[in-house]
């Protein structure tokens, strides 16, 4: 019988490689840190910046829905403008956001109970259910098994995965939404979203074009796509990033927390170019989160 206390210890030992990525001030001193993984991807695919392991396994959670609908698209789906988005949106559930789902799945004569996310339509994911469904239901294949992993749809997501990230995937795990779930180098991920970023102009233009559709207006992907890069949050703190020149980021926080991601990215792309000095500070304003006291500032939220 395997030692529970060794298992604990082994699994704490994993975060031993976190690198310090922000820090949050109140009155002159620092009140919490956040560590993680940062990492920058040029065009080549090389890495060009990094803090923490760069080649430390992580999963990528929805951060990656933009590779889940091009594989949708790689297998006949013709979607566009914020139909196509909502495919890869972690939506908030407004009424306009379930009016594109349900539009995604009259294509595919299919219907809500055809959903097998949790909560069914109302599930932040289930517009990438419904491509999912959608991408099925064009080929022939069996719609109630579009879960699972030797399905066609999902064999489909890996080849993308991997032709994207030049690595292969190696473990395999289920989502929050039921869906297969990947782990991935950062390296992997920041690589891979620089590609679409760079290589699939009418899905990030239909992205850029809606961004409201991928969360909600204001939320920092949304923030991100108005100003015409490719990026997409994921849970427990991954947040992705990619210019159209093909440079990728990829952020993991720590401590599942995503506040700091944001301001993270943009100091990575200022710090190489990518953000002028002028779109850097109108970034950082959006993005700054104050420590207040009394409603009062008392400090900020800082990327080191």
């Amino acid at each position: 019988m395997s030692n529970p206390n060794k298992t604990v210890a082994a699994l704490a030992a994993q975060n031993k490689d976190f690198a310090d990525l922000a820090i949050v001030t109140r009155g002159n001193l620092t009140e919490s840190w956040h560590k993680g993984l940062a990492v920058m991807t040029g065009p080549d695919g090389k890495v060009v910046a990094h803090k923490g392991p760069a080649k430390r396994l992580i999963y990528p959670r929805s951060a990656i829905k933009p590779l889940q609908t091009l594989a949708m698209i790689r297998a006949g789906m013709k979607l566009s403008g914020a139909e196509l988005t909502i495919t890869s949106a972690s939506h908030r559930g407004t009424d306009a956001h379930l009016d594109l789902v349900r539009a995604v799945l009259k294509h595919g004569d299919l219907s809500e109970s055809d959903l097998q996310c949790p909560d069914g339509i109302r599930f932040n994911c289930s517009g990438k259910h419904a491509g999912f469904l959608l991408a099925s239901k064009i080929n022939g294949w069996e719609t109630k098994d579009y879960l699972n992993p030797q399905s066609p749809v999902q064999r489909l997501v890996v080849e993308v995965l991997e032709e994207f990230s030049g690595e292969k995937i190696l473990h395999t795990t289920v989502d929050g939404c039921g869906a297969p779930l990947h782990s991935m180098t950062t390296e992997a991920i920041a690589r891979a979203i620089g590609k679409v970023a760079q290589t699939e102009p009418e899905l990030v233009d239909a992205l850029v074009a809606n961004s409201w559709a991928i969360s909600n207006k204001g939320v920092a992907d949304a923030v991100f796509l108005d100003h015409g890069f490719l990026a997409k949050n994921g849970a427990e703190g991954v947040f992705v990033v990619g210019t159209r020149e093909g440079f990728g980021i990829c952020i993991k926080i720590a401590d599942g927390n995503l506040r700091a991601a944001p301001l993270i990215a943009i100091k990575l792309m200022h710090e190489n170019s990518l953000l002028s000095d002028d779109q850097y500070q109108e970034m950082k304003k959006l993005f700054s989160v104050p420590s207040l006291g009394g409603g009062v500032p008392q400090g900020e939220i800082i990327a080191l």
